[in-house]
């Protein structure tokens, strides 16, 4: 057998030859902070699911606070918080700035939160039948989330197969104690007229809030 009187070339000759400083030193890895991962992984999805005309919504209001301190307190304690207005007095403000202060303080606590928004319009188009299927399972993330804004309660066209979802909706989630903002412009013979005389009663648990003024729309 023949052996070679050369050597082969060492890692750091190598590297030399690649134009890399054998001699560079790799920073060490900063440490994982899981706080500040969660702020801005949270950050990152509000700032998906809220429409920029909402991004800076802030909870201002006196009561939407009050009831923000009483579920953080003890979420499984607290009623669902309905705000009902005319058009434009800032319900959907509210809600969003609910959940960014929510999402907030649970990012702060390092504490997984899950959470969903949806208008009744957009619920009653995903549950109407279609060709797929996919109607059947329609709901079925906003029954297991653990929080959920429904907005623009009762507003659109809909239909008895329709209210079977929302009222289904509404009867799990107060079931299971489960936390819930509702907006409306509706008082409640015509939330009953529209939903049914079950799913009132279910909402009429809720902490309500009347928001009243001006349409803000029209005073920017």
């Amino acid at each position: 057998m023949h052996s070679s009187s050369s050597s082969s070339p060492d890692v750091r000759e190598l590297l030399a030859r690649r134009g890399i400083d054998p001699n560079l030193s790799v920073p060490d890895e900063p440490p994982f902070d899981p706080v500040a991962w969660r702020t801005q992984h949270y950050a990152a999805k509000l700032a998906a699911d809220i429409p920029a005309t909402f991004r800076d919504a802030r909870p201002d209001h006196p009561q939407v606070r009050d009831w923000i301190s009483r579920h953080l307190t003890d979420p499984h304690d607290c009623p669902w918080l309905m705000l009902v207005g005319n058009t434009g007095t800032g319900k959907t403000h509210q809600a969003y700035g609910a959940l960014r202060h929510l999402a907030g303080v649970a990012a702060r606590s390092n504490r997984d939160f899950r959470w969903l928004i949806v208008t009744h319009p957009d619920l009653n188009a995903a549950a109407r039948i279609k060709p797929d299927g996919s109607h059947a399972y329609a709901i079925e993330p906003y029954l297991a989330v653990e929080f959920l804004i429904v907005d623009d309660l009762a507003a659109g066209k809909a239909s008895e197969f329709t209210n079977e979802h929302i009222t289904r909706l509404i009867d799990h989630r107060w079931s299971h104690r489960m936390a819930t903002i509702y907006t409306t412009n509706l008082d409640a013979d015509a939330l009953e007229t529209a939903l049914g005389e079950r799913a009132l009663s279910r909402l009429a648990d809720a902490t309500q809030v009347e928001m009243s003024g001006p349409d803000r729309r029209f005073n920017r």
